[in-house]
């Protein structure tokens, strides 16, 4: 379970937005690339790609076609698609992007925005291009920005910036934390004391350095948020956590370990070490790891392809885009209340964010379904479905049935399957 769901969306990509123009417009860049960010909301999508060569931003589909596409600002036609990407307009990047889930191309060539985070940073290019072109009186042969927003996202995210108080993100969040996170309910504490029973080792993973991430978590779950798990991973350094062979360090004497122990911290770390703690502390060989996480790069991906993980992935998109429960269609037939009391809403300002009729659905192109069977056909459905067991809007709907619920999962072998969403399917996807 990691800890990086924490974050109020509009705020924390308010924030984010201002604290990477900051850093550009001191790298000399047009000041003109700050604008007011609420007038952008229906640009931002999660899941696009930026072709950084070009100064395009697409949407793909679960084959590689190119489903919509902007040049900066400007939304791109159907010729003029055709005259960058050729008349199947399958995109020359798509097999290096769905073979890996990488978010940066082999040479800078691409960038996928799937956190919020970095989504932001969509504007900030889509904003260089017009300038550029501008100054230009046209297109540009060819584009060479995206270095420098890779250094502002240094400038602002590397964690030592959190201890040095630098950059513009880290100090601002440090002003008013509680004004960016989101705390959890009683019930998902609840349901995390109930997790530790019965032989079950519950353990915090984040790639946040301690510094941070104890910031963060003891925000969302208070003070006492070490009585909640097992052991505590910090710097993990996803995905690479998965294939490196990074030593463990311990964060209370500083050196590196060999082996783990209960109700510690360490940074750094890897698959291997990890699973032989699991191993001992559960006395299975091999156990079955429920990993929870946000982000299909960094948690998805890896989890299932290197440590044959099952995949709870966290996704706001669900509810935005349609699918509101009445609780009554959360729980069980039988059951007349929450195992636990949980937070089911979901802020209005949040899901104008979230939501986007510029780019359409995160999860579906309808003209890309001539049988219109309605199942995932974008980049980011495809990858939903094969890496993931279920997928949940947000933690607290887990957290508030019982643990032994029986879940239907994503069917793998079927690419864009929808039977692992709970409570129930986007509404883009309902017949």
């Amino acid at each position: 379970m990691g800890c990086e769901n924490c974050f109020t969306q509009v705020t924390s990509i308010q924030l984010a937005y201002d604290s990477l123009c900051e850093s550009l417009v001191k790298k000399g860049y047009n000041p003109k690339i700050k604008d007011d960010l609420g007038t952008h909301k229906d640009f931002i999508c999660k899941g696009l790609f930026l072709d950084s060569e070009k100064g395009n931003i697409l949407k793909l589909s679960h084959d590689g076609k190119i489903l919509r596409c902007s040049h900066g600002t400007r939304m791109m036609k159907k010729d003029e698609l055709t005259s960058n990407y050729g008349e199947d307009l399958h995109w020359e990047h798509f097999k290096e992007a769905i073979d890996q889930v990488k978010s940066l191309g082999k040479d800078m060539k691409y960038r996928f925005f799937e956190n919020y985070f970095d989504i932001p940073a969509l504007i900030c290019c889509a904003h260089i291009v017009d300038i550029l072109d501008e100054e230009n009186g046209g297109p540009c042969e060819k584009y060479d920005f995206w270095k420098d927003i890779y250094s502002a996202f240094g400038e602002n995210y590397i964690p030592t910036q959190f201890a040095k108080n630098a950059g513009w993100f880290f100090p601002k969040l440090k002003e008013n934390p509680e004004k960016y996170l989101q705390t959890s309910s009683n019930g998902v504490k609840d349901w995390l004391k109930e997790l530790k029973e019965d032989n079950r080792v519950v353990f915090l993973m984040t790639s946040s350095a301690i510094d941070f991430a104890g910031m963060v978590i003891q925000i969302v779950l208070g003070s006492d948020w070490r009585n909640y798990f097992d052991i505590y991973l910090t710097d993990a350094k996803k995905p690479g956590f998965f294939t490196n062979n990074n030593r463990f360090i311990s964060i209370e004497s500083g050196e590196e370990v060999t082996e783990l122990q209960p109700l510690k911290t360490y940074s750094g770390g890897n698959y291997t070490d990890l699973m032989k703690f699991l191993e001992k502390q559960t006395g299975k060989s091999n156990p079955q790891v429920v990993y929870f996480g946000d982000s299909l790069c960094s948690d998805s991906f890896p989890a299932k392809t290197y440590g044959n993980w099952d995949v709870v992935l966290v996704l706001e998109e669900m509810e935005a885009e349609g699918y509101h429960p009445d609780l009554k269609d959360v729980l069980e037939p039988k059951r007349k209340v929450p195992k636990h009391q949980v937070n089911l809403t979901i802020d209005p300002e949040e899901e104008q964010y979230l939501l986007s009729e510029c780019w359409g659905s995160f999860f579906y192109h309808e003209e890309e379904d001539p049988k219109h069977d309605k199942h995932m056909n974008t980049y980011w459905g495809r990858v939903i479905n094969h890496y993931n067991v279920i997928a949940v809007p947000t933690i607290e709907y887990i957290a508030g049935m019982p643990i032994n619920y029986r879940y239907t999962k994503f069917n793998r072998s079927e690419v864009g399957n929808t039977d692992g969403f709970y409570p129930g399917k986007p509404k883009p996807l309902l017949p």
